[in-house]
């Protein structure tokens, strides 16, 4: 009877551990799924993050043009008012 309990024993801890490494393994897999989840979250966010950097940079550029421009109008109207054109 001893004999039978010991091999009961051993095929009982061979299928607990079998499981607790396939529970582990599916884990793991979890887990790099959801590292490689974050990495493309902070990508996204890092490439938004550029491209407001860059339209900002570009509205920017647009509202000193348009400042320069109406300066120059400005600068015009007081040119002929000056010389009474």
């Amino acid at each position: 009877m001893q004999m039978k309990t010991r091999i009961e024993w051993a095929a009982l801890s061979v299928f607990m551990i079998g499981l607790t490494t396939s529970a582990w393994a599916v884990d793991m897999d979890a887990m790099k799924k959801k590292v490689e989840t974050a990495k493309g979250q902070a990508e996204n966010v890092k490439k938004d993050g550029g491209e407001v950097k860059q339209d900002v940079k570009d509205m920017k550029a647009q509202d000193a043009m348009k400042n320069a421009g109406e300066m120059k109008t400005e600068g015009m109207k007081l040119k002929d008012t000056v010389t009474g054109k």
